[in-house]
């Protein structure tokens, strides 16, 4: 089973590659199953974030554990041209791709709940409408992104969900960096158009979108 982890934070982009990372991948490659699985470990987190924000969770677990078979299945074309996660990165987004092609739909985007919080004083009916308002933003959100052709949605899930800067997506989807520049600024140009579909009248919250 795929484990469920923390966030890294180390400042880097997308999964961390340490020194003797390229070590293991030798050892994987001559068919050390504890080396690669070492490899699964370091990278797990954030294939299966990945997964769950392009598939949703019913499905992530078999893309995540999909991508890593195929990666182990064909080490021998990994030629240490690029990070191995950004190599595991470029498998699991083509994966992800394949699994909304073949399903013709998308799966809800899971998003955080908000915590109501209520300080003394305060209007609780206030508070409970403005919670709700705050919970349609979010379905809003939830519905237009599962609308979104695969490859923008693919495109928002590493920049806004992952955090990677334009050049490691470019490296991930073998793109150039200003054609990632682009199409994410198309992206974002069909999710805006979704969201006021959705949410008449109403200016969303796009700061995570940057």
């Amino acid at each position: 089973m795929i484990a469920r982890g923390a966030r890294r934070r180390d400042g880097t982009d997308g999964p961390a590659v340490s020194p003797d990372e390229a070590a293991l991948v030798r050892r994987a490659r001559a068919g050390d199953t504890e080396a690669f699985g070492d490899l699964v470990r370091r990278h797990q987190d954030v294939i299966y974030r990945l997964a769950v924000r392009m598939v949703g969770p019913d499905s992530a677990e078999d893309v995540a554990q999909g991508a890593f078979l195929k990666a182990w299945t064909g080490l021998e074309r990994f030629r240490g041209g690029a990070a191995f996660g950004t190599w595991l990165y470029r498998i699991a987004a083509n994966l992800c791709l394949d699994h909304l092609r073949s399903a013709a739909r998308f799966r809800p985007l899971p998003l955080d709940g908000a915590a109501l919080a209520v300080p003394d004083g305060y209007d609780l009916a206030e508070a409970v409408v403005a919670d709700a308002e705050r919970a349609d933003q979010r379905a809003a959100l939830a519905e237009a992104l599962a609308a979104l052709p695969p490859e923008d949605r693919l495109i928002l899930a590493l920049r806004a969900g992952e955090g990677l800067s334009y050049e490691a997506i470019g490296a991930a989807l073998d793109l150039a960096p200003g054609t990632v520049g682009t199409r994410l600024h198309r992206a974002r140009a069909r999710l805006h158009r979704l969201l006021t579909e959705r949410l008449p009248g109403r200016q969303e919250d796009r700061d995570g979108l940057r």
